[in-house]
């Protein structure tokens, strides 16, 4: 079931990639980072339908974080990646190419070769103590902010990669907060809004939205979104390591070949992201959509 609500998850993340940064890069440069670019963008239907995927793939996300360990869910959630080429593909009508293919290949044969052989723990629960939760959140928050203020001050692909560094942060952060929201759940309804789970969830997820959008915004998606989506996974599951006690068998051979797993994991991935054709399909559409790749 924890697997099963991931890839749900990851499918319904995928959707909203595809529409939520065709809007934000039709946004002024100079609200990169400010609120008004969120209000902006609300009045645009096309956005608000992604943030709405963003919901509920959230809620599917907390649901498998409830019992589920971060160092299963996030990984699976990377797969979104993989729904956005499928969608895009199925949207603009444009078939998958050779290369693109293998990327696909890559993603899939790493995460599964890194699920079998580090076996990791399936289960956790957010039992974190206080120090270690705000030693955790100290570290984000300052990661996220050096991240954002060199980003802004930085221009083109650089700016694009720092951003998404930011974003990717901020992604994996939320996942913690919604391990933690979920399993407040295990004492009732009453005591979840008696906790500060919801309250920090929300300010979090406020931050999320923004940085992920100004990452969208600041153009170069081949460069921000492998970005974002490989640094989310891998925060995530060291947060959970670190702050859960989330275990990893990494002992004799298994070390190196888990290593090589993530790597080519992350390869697929990023080849992914830096797809010229599928990101002209997420970005720009499809009188863009061939540029690069089979018509």
């Amino acid at each position: 079931m924890i697997v099963l609500l991931a890839l749900l998850s990851a499918f319904v993340f995928g959707s909203g990639v595809v529409v939520q940064q065709r809007a934000a890069m039709e946004e002024p440069v100079e609200l990169a980072a400010r609120p008004g670019l969120i209000l902006r963008l609300m009045r645009r239907p096309i956005w608000v339908v992604g943030l709405g995927a963003d919901v509920v793939g959230f809620g599917l996300q907390a649901a498998a974080l409830q019992k589920g360990s971060l160092v299963v869910v996030q990984p699976l959630i990377t797969t979104s990646l993989l729904f956005a080429l499928i969608l895009a593909s199925a949207w603009y009508r444009e078939p998958i190419s050779l290369g693109e293919w293998g990327a696909v290949v890559l993603v899939l044969a790493g995460l599964s070769v890194f699920l079998i052989v580090a076996s990791p723990s399936e289960h956790s629960s957010a039992a974190g103590d206080l120090r270690g939760w705000l030693l955790c959140s100290a570290v984000v928050t300052l990661v996220a902010c050096v991240a954002v203020a060199a980003g802004l001050s930085a221009d083109g692909r650089a700016r694009a990669a720092l951003l998404g560094v930011s974003a990717g942060v901020a992604d994996a952060f939320m996942a913690v907060l919604a391990k933690a929201f979920a399993g407040s759940f295990d004492h009732g309804v009453a005591a979840v809004f008696r906790s500060w789970t919801p309250y920090a969830l929300v300010a979090a997820g406020a931050a999320a939205i923004l940085l992920v959008t100004t990452a969208y915004q600041a153009g170069h998606p081949t460069v921000s979104l492998p970005i974002i989506t490989v640094t989310d996974p891998l925060v995530g599951a060291l947060i959970g390591i670190t702050l859960f006690g989330e275990r990893l068998a990494l002992g004799g051979s298994r070390g190196p070949v888990v290593t090589l797993a993530l790597l080519a994991m992350a390869g697929g991935l990023v080849a992914l992201g830096r797809d010229k054709r599928l990101t002209a399909a997420i970005v720009e559409g499809p009188s863009r959509a061939t540029v690069g790749g089979p018509t």
